[in-house]
Order: C-alpha cells, then sequence, then structure tokens
C-alpha cells in the first residue's frame, strides 16, 4: 500500500484532538484562514512552488474555491516537514499533496471520502431560534438551512420562548466530525397555536405536509438552447484530462448569436474577460444571489453596470475562454457559494398523482416520529410531568 492511501486511512481512523502523534509523525487539524492562498500555503510550509504554477488554467481557478474557515489536515514528521496534506475544495473534492521520495511532492484532486449520518433533533425555544439550534448541535448551516425552509410562513423575529422544532436530517462525517452542508429530510415548526411541516420529495425539492411547492423563486432559464451538454456537479471525472473536477454551473449549448437573458432583476457588477469562462458577466440579485453568464461571443453594452430586469437581453451566446463548442455557462451562487441552479429554474407547484400519494405517506410516518420524539425530550425535561 503506498504512502498516500496510508495516511488517508489513518485520517479516517483519528478523529478527535487537534493533533496527533503516530510513528514520529504528526496529523494537524488547521483552518484555512480568510484571504489565504494555495501559493501562500506552498510557501509557508517550505513546498514547491511548482505545484501551483504547474497547474493548468482551469485547474488554477478550481483551486480558488477554497473557502475560508475550511478544516484541513496536514502530515509532519518529526523534523516538522510536510509528509502530507489534504485540503477539501468543496463538499466533494479535495486537494491532496504528498511527498514521494526526499522532496518530491505530487498534488491531485481526489475524492473526499466520509460517512453519512441519520441525526434527529427536537428542542424549545429559550432565546433565540439559531442560537439554541447551535447551542445543541453546534451546525450553524443547519440553523440557516431551517430558517430558509419556513422563512416564508414564519416571521423568526416573533417566534418566542416554547415554540418547538423538529426535524430530521443527514449529515456528512469527515474524519469524525460533521462537514458541509446537510440534507434535511423533514422539519417541523410550532408556534403562536399553528405547526408547520416542511419535507424533501423524490423530486430533490421541498413541500408542505399537504405536497405543495415551496418554491417562490422566479429564476429563468436564460437561453434557448439544443441541450444540456454538462450539468452542474461537485465531482465529475473529466474524461480528456482524466482526473476529478466540480462544474459549478449548467451548461446551455446552441447556436452562436443566442440572446443571453437576465434571468431576474438585478444589477450587472462585471462585464468582461475571466480567465478560462472568457467573456463574462456577473449580475448581483436581491437576497444575496449573483448569476454568472460565461463564453459569450459579445455583450450587450448598455446594460453595462446597470440595473437590468428579467429577461433583457445582456449579451450573446459563443465560443470564447476554455471552451469546446458554443454554449452559454450559467452559474448560480447564494452568499457566494455556488448552488445548482435547477433548484432555482426548475419549479413544480404542487406533487400530483403516485408522486403525491408517495409523499403524502412519508410525511404522515415523520410526524408520528416527530410527535413522539417531542414528547420524549419533554418527558426528559420534566419527569412525572
Amino acid at each position: 500500500m503506498s504512502m498516500k492511501w496510508i495516511f488517508l486511512l489513518l485520517l479516517m481512523l483519528l478523529s478527535r484532538g487537534v493533533a496527533y502523534e503516530l510513528y514520529n509523525n504528526i496529523i494537524e487539524d488547521n483552518v484555512w484562514k480568510r484571504g489565504e492562498t494555495l501559493l501562500g500555503f506552498l510557501e509557508e510550509n517550505r513546498l514547491p512552488l511548482s505545484l501551483y504554477y504547474n497547474l493548468d488554467g482551469d485547474d488554477e481557478k478550481v483551486m480558488s474555491d477554497i473557502r475560508s474557515s475550511t478544516v484541513y489536515q496536514i502530515l509532519r514528521d518529526k523534523k516538522g516537514e510536510v509528509r502530507q496534506a489534504l485540503i477539501p475544495l468543496n463538499e466533494e473534492l479535495q486537494i491532496h499533496i504528498y511527498r514521494e521520495g526526499e522532496g518530491n511532492y505530487t498534488l491531485s484532486i481526489d475524492p473526499i471520502r466520509y460517512q453519512t449520518k441519520k441525526v434527529q433533533l427536537a428542542l424549545t425555544i429559550s432565546k433565540i431560534f439559531s442560537t439554541d439550534i447551535v447551542d445543541q448541535t453546534g451546525n450553524f448551516p443547519l440553523a440557516v438551512a431551517l430558517e430558509r425552509l419556513f422563512r416564508g410562513d414564519v416571521d423568526f423575529s416573533k417566534l418566542k420562548k416554547g415554540d418547538k422544532v423538529v426535524t430530521f436530517y443527514t449529515q456528512k462525517v469527515r474524519m469524525g466530525k460533521f462537514y458541509g452542508t446537510q440534507k434535511i429530510d423533514f422539519a417541523m415548526l410550532e408556534t403562536r397555536g399553528k405547526t408547520y411541516y416542511r419535507a424533501l420529495a423524490g423530486d430533490g425539492k421541498y413541500y408542505d405536509d399537504k405536497g405543495r411547492s415551496l418554491a417562490r423563486s422566479s429564476f429563468i432559464v436564460p437561453c434557448k438552447y439544443r441541450r444540456i451538454s454538462s450539468p452542474f456537479t461537485l465531482k465529475r471525472w473529466h474524461p480528456i484530462l482524466h482526473r476529478y473536477r466540480a462544474h459549478h454551473g449548467i451548461d446551455y449549448a446552441g447556436k452562436i448569436g443566442t440572446p443571453i437573458h437576465a434571468a431576474y432583476d438585478g444589477k450587472v457588477i462585471f462585464m468582461g474577460r475571466k480567465g478560462g469562462y472568457g467573456n463574462t458577466i456577473v449580475i448581483r440579485h436581491k437576497g444575496g444571489y449573483k448569476t454568472l453568464y460565461a463564453h459569450l461571443s459579445r455583450f450587450n453594452n448598455r446594460v453595462r453596470g446597470k440595473t437590468v430586469k428579467k429577461g433583457a437581453i445582456i449579451g450573446y451566446l459563443g465560443n470564447s475562454g476554455m471552451s469546446t463548442g458554443p454554449h452559454l455557462h450559467f452559474g448560480l451562487s447564494f452568499h457566494d457559494r455556488w448552488i445548482n441552479p435547477a433548484q432555482k429554474i426548475v419549479l413544480s407547484s404542487q406533487l400530483t398523482g403516485k408522486k403525491r400519494t408517495t409523499y403524502l405517506r412519508s410525511v404522515a410516518l415523520y410526524k408520528e416520529r416527530a410527535r413522539k420524539l417531542a414528547k420524549t425530550k419533554a418527558n426528559l425535561k420534566h419527569p412525572g410531568g
């Protein structure tokens, strides 16, 4: 077994603490700092800068996706020199730097190995909704996700002490700690004498307990297209480069010159060349959303720096930048984090037929589990009550 895979196995076995001593080697947990770069990381740890400069343009762009506060691991020998390092790029891919021989290092992009864990949570609000969630779980993204699910019906500033929340979710676990985003399967919120329900259906969208869609977004597909040549994915095996790579958007293949429309009302904050994206436009929308339109043949200069309405022509489909054929690369981000545009574009108002029947049967089972869990928690807090 190579040193590379021995290190990965050790990391899976070691799950607690900040630094671990093993056979005169130390495994450290570190946090990626705001503004930190891969080049700076290599310099600080006396690693060959060629690992960065030998990256192709597309891989170099991917390296900028490392988010601040990301927890990463370094294996050092007794001299303090780096033997290996694992730095997550997103929830599915990570940079793996490892030493082979004296002073010879390799950089690769590998899938992250993780486990999934089913979690259930029931609590009574005692302070503030998000504070109570974090206090009990240590999981701030869970609090944010739950607020987003109920925001259309519930004013969270008016939640009061005694209101209840129950949720069942699936959490990723990496080296004994949760990471990334969780998948909420079901959630229940009781407030002001009303009970609200949210559940995940088989189509990957959320609905209430009657099977009605929660989607209120009105982002549109930005152009006419022949086919989707590449979907959004955090882990794709590139058939030409023979390595894993994330694809943060949807590629719509079409004719050069096809008009590109703003997917929603917003302000054009960038219009120009953007590395491998070629001719690119970025629009900022309300609520923390941004859309990106890449590989354009030309721009509609009249909208440069202007506020545009949904459907306005902002440019024309092309083949600029790193592109194998005419298409629009359409990206959607929420608070500067890439999300799947299909979640916001393909909407369904209500489940029907067998899909609705299956969904309602599942929701009924979740409701029963939620009531039992909430009752159990209450009895534990008030014995004999």
